[in-house]
């Protein structure tokens, strides 16, 4: 059975992808048709990934009765869904041409669709994200009989509903379908293909290469790995899993904690959420909310993003003098580096040429995979052999799926908001709330934002924040690229923020270290990147790259002030321990950087203040330091 799955398996990821290639070149219809076909596939892709997923927990634990019902209700799944898409493919025309007016058999082969597609989600993404589809579903039908006023709606007619939930081929399922297919499908298959040619032992080797030159240089590895990694790949939770399996027992052996290598490696996979060219997949969900090309969020993101690797550097180094780690001392593959940099370079470099050229993604994806394919062939005895690049498409078939269920699943979650108008009276609601002050007004969006992305990937952590507080926030004042954009970052933080925690949970995993320990420190960590939302809010210049200018350069400066107080104050340490009312001094810097970054035209002598305050720091400290040491020497 294990084996037939597997080749229907590849049968209908193979074919989806040469649909999808075949689309991008203009070579079958780019109307309605494409998005149905798109999500009969992954439907068909989702079904058949669940049962190899029963069919092999059967095999670890035995035909046990959860498993037979897990495979019951992934067949019924996939009949419902390609039942219910099936009839909407063959009429697709007219169900468009005449929407809302449907008949009694078409809105039961649309019930058929839904049905399918909870299941389908809860099978794979757990029972929360199933629950919030279905709950957004069920509140459109029933959310006139909800008796608090601000809850209620006016109540539509099933018709009215099903044409914005499963039969129209711009809303509901398929409101992010052009999303997935046209954007997110091929640039996931590059980043798959890189990671088959040896992308993720080449980022490792240039990891060891640089911590062989700093003390705690074990970290880098983490750092440079998984950053690279998530920016193609887009998974925090995944990356952790993929590269901390590698990166959390060298930062071991080097004397970090166990729970300081977790978080360590929780933080920089989260990193790889915000930097471009993937963004996490939530930065082509900006894009599409805001009707501008993709290329504009990824460049925006930039500065900020090598803001937030800057943080978790900055907190990386004064962890590493507290505790006096020695320098990396790993033998080191030169020339895997030399004969596979150019491999992910140039393959690297085609896709951002492209994407700069407002080329589509996909166009830039499979530039970028046959690059990497050619050159990979010229890395000698490093040259991926059959079974890795197999193994490679596999996964890529596998993650590709998922992420396209996961898309389609929220689609409806966003249309309610916007349809019922709930949105909106929730912003309403909390400027009534909230005390009439941006940066208090702030931080309850930040806080909100964080509450509910907790336990949910990016994408969705990001829709479901944006959702409820993109109002909000325009409300305030915050225009939209900046909006998006602060919703947006403390969506990915949520990964790193108890009780949930999701980054940290997978990485406690691999440490062995508790998940309280761990999380402490992801969040000393993060504490150096939360003010980066509040410093694009007040200082939108940093989301101007690559217009570059000293209204650009200051804001960094300020930043990366703010962050190297902030990781001496959480970690107690500059040239020497600190005691506590020492590092009350840094936390007193601290909310000078605060203050500095969110005043609005703010006078050259805050800057002043600011820089001249981190450097007598600095100075107090040193000349504490030695007058220790001599004591010490005396003794």
């Amino acid at each position: 059975m294990a084996s037939g799955l597997e080749i229907v398996l590849w049968c209908l990821g193979l074919t989806l992808v040469g649909y999808i290639v075949l689309s991008v070149f203009g070579l079958v219809s780019h109307g309605p048709e494409l998005y149905v076909n798109f999500a009969l596939g992954v439907v068909a892709l989702s079904g058949v990934l669940a049962m190899i997923e029963a069919n092999n927990q059967a095999i670890e634990s035995g035909y046990r009765l959860r498993v037979i019902v897990k495979s019951m209700w992934a067949v019924l799944a996939t009949v419902s869904g390609l039942t219910g898409l099936g009839y909407f493919r063959i009429n697709v025309e007219s169900l468009v041409l005449n929407a809302p007016f449907f008949s009694t058999t078409d809105i039961t082969f649309g019930y058929f669709t839904i049905f399918s597609m909870i299941v389908l989600t809860w099978l794979h993404w757990g029972w929360l994200l199933a629950m919030i589809s279905a709950a957004s579903i069920a509140y459109f039908f029933f959310g006139d009989l909800i008796p608090i006023p601000l809850l209620q709606h006016p109540g539509y007619s099933v018709a009215f509903i099903m044409n914005y939930v499963s039969l129209n081929t711009n809303q509901g399922f398929f409101q992010f379908s052009g999303v997935a297919a046209d954007q997110i499908y091929l640039l996931t298959f590059f980043g798959v293909t890189l990671l088959g040619v040896g992308m993720l032992r080449l980022v490792i080797e240039v990891g060891k290469l640089a911590g062989t030159h700093v003390k705690g240089g074990a970290a880098l590895p983490a750092v440079i790995g998984s950053g690279a990694i998530g920016a193609v790949m887009g998974q925090a939770v995944s990356n952790v899993v993929l590269s901390g399996r590698l990166t959390i027992p060298m930062m071991k052996r080097y004397n970090y904690s166990a729970a300081m290598a977790g978080a360590i490696e929780a933080t920089a996979s989260s990193a790889g959420q915000i930097l471009p060219p993937v963004l996490g997949l939530a930065g082509f969900l900006i894009a599409s909310f805001l009707g501008i090309p993709y290329v504009t969020v990824a460049m925006a993101a930039l500065i900020p993003g090598l803001l937030y690797l800057a943080g978790v550097c900055t907190s990386i180094t004064v962890y590493a003098l507290r505790e006096d780690l020695p320098k990396l001392d790993e033998s080191i593959d030169r020339m895997l580096i030399w004969r596979m940099l150019p491999t992910f370079l140039i393959s690297f470099s085609v896709v951002i040429w492209l994407l700069l050229g407002y080329r589509s993604p996909g166009y830039a994806a499979i530039a970028g995979i046959v690059v990497g394919l050619v050159l990979a062939l010229f890395q000698g005895r490093y040259r991926p052999n059959f079974k890795e690049i197999k193994e490679a498409f596999r996964e890529g078939i596998l993650l590709t799926t998922i992420l396209s269920l996961l898309i389609l699943a929220i689609g409806p979650l966003g249309q309610v908001m916007i349809s019922t108008n709930l949105s909106g009276r929730l912003a309403s609601l909390l400027a009534t709330v909230l005390p009439d002050i941006e940066l208090l007004l702030l931080i309850g969006a930040m806080l909100l934002s964080i509450v509910l992305g907790m336990g949910l990937p990016t994408p969705i952590a990001y829709v479901v924040a944006s959702l409820a507080m993109i109002p909000f926030l325009q409300q305030v004042g915050v225009e939209l690229l900046q909006a998006h954009f602060f919703v947006f970052y403390f969506a990915v933080f949520s990964t790193l923020t108890p009780p949930i925690a999701v980054s940290v949970l997978a990485a406690t995993k691999l440490s062995g270290a508790s998940f309280r320990s761990t999380a402490i420190h992801a969040l000393k960590m993060a504490a150096t990147t939360f003010i980066i939302p509040y410093a694009f809010i007040f200082n939108k210049e940093l989301l101007s790259f690559p217009n570059v200018d000293m209204h650009v350069i200051m804001p960094i400066i300020e930043v990366l002030v703010t962050q190297t107080a902030v990781s001496i104050a959480a970690y107690g340490y500059c040239f020497k321990r600190l005691n506590y009312w020492e590092r009350g001094v840094f936390w007193i810097v601290t909310v000078i950087g605060y203050w500095t970054l969110t005043t609005y035209g703010r006078p050259v002598i805050l800057d002043l203040i600011l820089v001249s305050s981190l450097v007598v720091a600095f100075v107090w400290m040193q000349i504490s330091a030695r007058a220790q040491a001599r004591i010490v020497i005396g003794e």
